[in-house]
């Protein structure tokens, strides 16, 4: 992106070569105050990462008000497991009381279940 706005007349010093995040949020927020900082109004963004970070990088963006497209790019085939767990472990451990109550909700609904079929002599 710094070759293409170099070449189309913005200098690298304008803040376009973004480069002081350490995560993908961090660069979501540097990237949506860049973006606010031009001028267009309503600008089509689009995010390039990983293919099985994108969902994850999605999240990120809407959360700090960039609407954004991801594109994710190929991932090898080796790597595609361990990727593919990392990211439904930041997931869950990102939504983790939506699990938490989802889980037990889970529970409480199958021993009421259990203890009516019991309760009707089912069992």
């Amino acid at each position: 992106m710094l070759d293409y706005a170099v070449a189309h007349g913005l200098p690298a010093e304008h803040g376009w070569a973004e480069t002081a995040s350490k995560t993908t949020l961090q660069n979501m927020q540097f990237s949506k105050r860049l973006i606010d900082q031009g001028p267009v109004k309503e600008p089509r963004t689009i995010f390039v990462t990983n293919n099985y970070h994108t969902f994850r990088a999605g999240m990120f963006a809407r959360q700090v008000g960039l609407y954004a497209d991801g594109i994710g790019a190929r991932t090898a085939r080796f790597f595609l497991p361990n990727a593919i767990i990392r990211e439904y472990i930041a997931i869950f451990v990102r939504n983790k009381w939506w699990h938490v109550v989802a889980l037990v909700s889970l529970l409480i609904l199958s021993f009421l279940l259990v203890w009516f079929d019991y309760y009707q002599g089912l069992i």
